[in-house]
């Protein structure tokens, strides 16, 4: 029963993250994002996945500093986008149960600085590269049906945002708002 709540939370989080690459602004993508990670790392938190858990939570609190970027200009400097990693970093290092462990940091690192860029095209390249074929191998090996389906339809989502906007249209300064 666990198992269904859990891929129910994963296909929850799937119909947010459908939506988030298909609004226009990087602010709106940041707030369905978070909302869409509550429910993944609510799925991990079911099948004890703890280092998706972790990954998902700090990915909530990536995403509400980036809402600020424009109004904080100390999260302008580059080497915020690095230190916000080393807490990832440190939990895969305490808690270390095997090589499974590295994906949800590689996807949590690709994508906090892909998204630090505040550059459309550097997101949702990072995405369809690393950050999902990260958390999709990771959700494969735990269990996480539900996130599969997630980053199924993430990377589907992206290359559609690619040719509604267009690539060189992921330029326009609407996406940096």
């Amino acid at each position: 029963m666990i198992k269904i709540i859990a891929n129910g939370c994963g296909v929850l989080s799937t119909i947010c993250f459908i939506i988030s690459f298909q609004v226009k602004s990087n602010k709106g993508l940041f707030i369905i994002q978070s909302i869409a990670n509550v429910f993944y790392g609510l799925q991990f938190f079911l099948l004890g996945a703890t280092g998706g858990l972790f990954n998902m939570f700090m990915q909530i609190v990536r995403n509400m500093l980036l809402l600020k970027i424009n109004d904080w200009k100390w999260l302008q400097w580059k080497g915020c986008a690095p230190i916000f990693c080393i807490p990832s970093l440190i939990y895969m290092i305490i808690e270390w149960g095997g090589p499974l462990d590295i994906l949800p940091f590689i996807a949590f690192t690709v994508g906090t600085l892909a998204f630090w860029t505040n550059d459309a095209k550097m997101l949702r390249l990072c995405e369809l590269v690393c950050v999902s074929p990260a958390w999709l191998l990771y959700d494969f090996i735990t269990g996480a049906y539900g996130g599969i389906l997630t980053e199924l339809v993430i990377l589907g989502s992206v290359v559609v945002s690619i040719i509604r906007f267009g690539w060189k249209g992921l330029d326009d300064p609407e996406f940096t708002k």
